[in-house]
């Protein structure tokens, strides 16, 4: 891209973005209408800050995982100081963007000052202190020259020459704060600040996790972080070839055609939103089916019968704890579990240790036909495998 005619103007298809808008409102005031006990919504925060600080130390190369990510994050809430031991480059990596996050969450909430230059050189000071200081000062922009990128990745891209840095990042922060920008759905608009500054990429190390939580601050303070604080970073780092092939395909032509960075983004925007409901719904359905074996084990369908006897309702409560599902963000509310696993479970074995086997199998073929399991065939699991139907609640 040629540098002498940089400019922020950019061209956007409008008519592009409204299937993905209307998504992002529909999941939004799904997910901001129901009311949820305070514990539901500390966990879905946890688990939204652990995606988003494993996909933007992933993006940048950290081979942590989000169960590492997780212990690191815990180790700073105890005590929010520094830790002690000799911690490597990667876990320094997960504190520092850690404890960005928690500053920009404190700083960006809805009603604060908008954005100031200060506020993202205090964002970069903080994600690199410590651990990515080669070629690179925390909280200062670079004074070399940059170029980033691969062909296979759509191809190479020149940074802002440096001397021209400090200006450009001052045309950056007057170009966010200006009318058209916020005339824009905040959505576009933090994808828009992404966009731009990623493409002046003023620091010699951590730009994208600067880019990502000046996004993710955005949205916060424009209202759009649901039931917590986070970004696109975790959509970003499972797309990740897509997500730099389109930042490069956006630059090629100027002024900048960032149509097809910014759908893409509305798209995992209302994935993230999707997940979020789909976390909320899957809670309220265990709940509500744990409530539903209660009434069923307490209906009286005889003298001497319940709907649930006493071991059925214990194998039902047994299968709910067993599938919890992988994903709490997925759409599958439930995990499956082979039969053959079911009978051999040590819980399983105890439980109908002292009866025949073709009781077991008469009591979950009985559970079947009172709609509480499905049994279905799966050649990938070597036969049928057990899922929790949860249709019985509107039955019981």
């Amino acid at each position: 891209m040629d540098w002498k005619r940089f400019t922020f103007e950019y061209r956007l298809d409008a008519a592009g973005t409204q299937a993905s808008l209307i998504s992002i409102e529909a999941y939004k005031e799904a997910a901001l209408n129901l009311v949820l006990p305070p514990d539901w919504g500390e966990h879905l925060d946890k688990l939204n800050r652990i995606r988003a600080i494993h996909g933007t130390t992933a993006l940048e190369g950290n081979p942590l995982s989000e169960a590492e990510v997780s212990r690191q994050i815990e180790l700073i809430d105890r005590d929010d100081q520094p830790l002690p031991g000799n911690p490597t480059a990667e876990q320094l990596q997960i504190r520092n963007s850690a404890l960005a996050q928690a500053w920009a969450k404190d700083r960006f909430l809805p009603g604060k000052l908008p954005m100031a230059l200060n506020d993202v050189l205090e964002m970069h000071r903080m994600i690199t202190r410590g651990s990515d200081e080669k070629n690179n000062e925390p909280g200062r922009f670079r004074t070399f020259e940059v170029t980033v990128g691969a062909m296979e990745l759509g191809g190479v891209h020149r940074g802002a020459p440096h001397l021209e840095v400090p200006r450009r990042m001052e045309e950056f922060i007057s170009f966010v704060n200006s009318r058209k920008p916020k005339e824009q759905h905040p959505v576009i608009r933090a994808l828009l600040a992404h966009f731009f500054l990623v493409t002046i990429h003023p620091f010699g190390d951590g730009n994208g996790r600067v880019s990502r939580l000046v996004e993710a601050g955005i949205l916060f303070q424009g209202g759009y972080n649901v039931r917590g604080f986070y970004g696109l970073s975790n959509y970003f780092y499972r797309n990740d070839r897509q997500y730099k092939t389109l930042l490069q395909e956006c630059r090629r032509r100027q002024p900048f055609d960032v149509t097809p960075f910014i759908t893409f983004g509305l798209q995992g925007f209302a994935a993230e939103l999707k997940g979020i409901n789909n976390f909320i719904k899957t809670k309220l359905n265990r709940v509500i089916y744990r409530d539903t074996l209660v009434r069923a084990f307490n209906r009286k369908t005889g003298k001497r019968r319940r709907a649930l006897n006493q071991r059925e309702y214990n194998l039902l409560s047994f299968l709910l704890t067993e599938t919890e599902p992988v994903d709490p963000f997925s759409e599958q509310p439930s995990r499956r579990i082979p039969l053959s696993e079911l009978i051999q479970a040590p819980f399983v074995k105890a439980a109908y240790g002292g009866v025949t086997p073709r009781t077991l199998h008469r009591e979950l073929f009985r559970l079947a036909e009172l709609g509480f399991i499905d049994f279905k065939s799966d050649e990938a699991a070597g036969g049928q495998i057990v899922e929790l139907n949860f249709g019985a609640i509107g039955r019981y």
